[in-house]
């Protein structure tokens, strides 16, 4: 009798085909985790600035019960003041620079009336290195106790 060991074409042509897919497979994923990767990257230069500036708006919008709004300037009533300046790309808190790489930021007011007592309210809409804070801004409550 003749032996038959060996791999037969349909065996061999299963087994290419099984090695493509699981090849594939891993040539996607790794992809999407790179892609990925390059997303959190991006994100982790925006998030430093936006946090000195919120950490320096969170103090003044709870410490002010009022405030006069432009688009790119907000005065509260202790007399700061926050600026934008477009030919800088900065935020500055009176003279002080305190947000680098800022595309744009505008401010809005508004007032909310919430079991009748009217609260000021200051959106924020910023974007840096084209990441932007929030689809519709960030809303910040001025003190109204």
């Amino acid at each position: 009798m003749k032996s038959e060991k060996g791999v037969t074409l349909t065996a061999l042509i299963i087994y290419i085909l099984i090695a493509t897919i699981a090849i594939s497979s891993v040539a996607l994923l790794s992809t999407y985790f790179f892609s990925n990767m390059n997303t959190i990257k991006e994100q982790s230069q925006y998030a430093p600035e936006f946090n000195k500036f919120s950490m320096f708006f969170i103090e003044d919008t709870k410490n002010n019960s009022s405030a006069v709004v432009n688009s790119n300037k907000i005065t509260f009533e202790d007399g700061t003041v926050y600026e934008y300046r477009s030919s800088e790309k900065a935020i500055y808190r009176g003279e002080t620079k305190i947000a680098e790489r800022v595309d744009s930021l505008t401010f809005t007011n508004s007032e909310a009336k919430v079991n009748n007592t009217t609260k000021q309210v200051i959106n924020v809409k910023m974007s840096i290195q084209g990441v932007q804070n929030a689809e519709n801004g960030i809303e910040y409550v001025l003190k109204y106790w």
